[in-house]
């Protein structure tokens, strides 16, 4: 893969691209070869490197193109962490097709409870433990709320009794400790790490969106370092928090017409959704310049052949770092030496990979109610 410049950013995936939108795909001098696409099982992690894969690009809607909001983290470390920052509806599909195991899914770093950032939560916490994710619960990390119910500890034990009936039906069949949802709530207010373990350090930062009770979070790892915005306006406590970081992706709505044109919503509701709560392509360059990554990585935006032009060239104006628009499955290697950006290139039918188990559990039949025996058609 070559560190040559294109005049014109690569077709989108879905319309057939198959190279990230950036007019950089190589930052530096990579101490390894990297494919044109990421191949997922035919490119092994390498020693202290970070492997970033944007699960959800997308929206509130999602679609088949875009996922809703979450990336995803592959940590060079003995361990092999695997960390997410949100998980939208959609994200656990995209998973599904990066042969990873499904068995080391269980560490979600939720930047706020807005649906579009925790629908597949429940997916995870409930439909995955019935495919191999069994060592224990889903841990989940994020912000306080204004008062206890706006919180991240009342969501979690809200979403585990949600599935108190599909824990109930798993019974004898699946350890229940999966199926357990464990909250770990932070001051929204504060900058502060929220998670260090293994070399692993999680840092979460407040950002303005909506209402109080939003963050972004830092990870750094063994001289490499990764930052994810959430859904934010442009502000102070993300750049502070985010100075010298290699790659940071924040969220780049469309301007307002763009937005209003490609989505039907009205001129008057997308110039709300943008002024009041999200990041405008020039907004998103000014935060760029005071940060400085090496990478800065464009989501949350509503991808089209109309929009995303639009957004580079208003982005363009106030800055000339690198840039990559990223898409569902756009991948980004980070290593003291280089940042790269590419395509996956996946199936879309994969069966689910458990990976190591830990914890043994052995699986026991329940007796059926007694009901069922009147019930049930024979076929003996």
């Amino acid at each position: 893969m070559n560190n040559t410049e294109s005049a014109t950013l690569p077709a989108l995936t879905y319309e057939g691209g198959t190279r990230a939108m950036t007019l950089t795909p190589v930052i530096g001098t990579p101490r390894r070869e990297y494919g044109e696409m990421f191949v997922p099982g035919e490119e092994p992690l390498e020693d202290g490197e970070l492997r970033v894969t944007v699960l959800g690009s997308g929206n509130p809607w999602p679609t088949r193109a875009q996922a809703s909001a979450s990336v995803l983290v592959e940590v060079g470390n003995a361990e092999r962490d695997i960390l997410v920052f949100d998980l939208g509806t959609g994200s656990v599909a995209n998973y599904a097709s990066l042969k990873l195991p499904v068995n080391k899914l269980n560490k979600v770093f939720l930047t706020h409870l807005h649906a579009d950032h925790m629908g597949d939560v429940i997916t995870l916490g409930g439909s995955l433990a019935k495919v191999g994710r069994a060592d224990g619960p889903v841990y989940v990390w994020g912000p306080s709320g204004t008062e206890p119910r706006l919180g991240t500890s009342h969501f979690a034990e809200a979403i585990e009794e949600a599935l108190a009936w599909d824990t109930a039906a798993g019974f004898g069949a699946i350890n229940p400790d999966s199926m357990r949802i464990v909250g770990t709530e932070s001051d929204f207010s504060k900058t502060q790490v929220v998670y260090e373990a293994n070399g692993v350090k999680v840092t979460s930062f407040p950002v303005v969106h909506c209402i109080s009770g939003a963050v972004g979070y830092r990870l750094d790892f063994g001289g490499v370092s990764f930052a994810y915005s959430g859904d934010t306006r442009p502000c102070w406590p993300l750049v502070r928090a985010c100075e010298g970081v290699d790659v940071l992706i924040h969220e780049c709505f469309p301007p307002a017409a763009a937005l209003a044109a490609a989505s039907g919503l009205s001129i008057e509701r997308a110039t709300i959704a943008l002024n009041a709560a999200h990041t405008s392509p020039t907004a998103a360059g000014k935060v760029f310049s005071l940060v400085k990554p090496k990478l800065a990585g464009l989501w949350h935006t509503l991808l089209s052949p109309q929009v995303v032009p639009a957004i580079f060239a208003e982005l363009r104006s106030v800055y000339d770092g690198a840039v990559v628009q990223t898409q569902d499955l756009t991948v980004i290697n980070i290593t003291p030496e280089a940042v790269v950006s590419r395509q996956a290139s996946v199936s879309d039918q994969l069966p689910p990979i458990p990976g190591h188990q830990c914890v043994s559990f052995q699986p026991v039949a329940v007796p059926p109610p007694d009901w069922w025996a009147e019930a049930l058609i024979s076929v003996d």
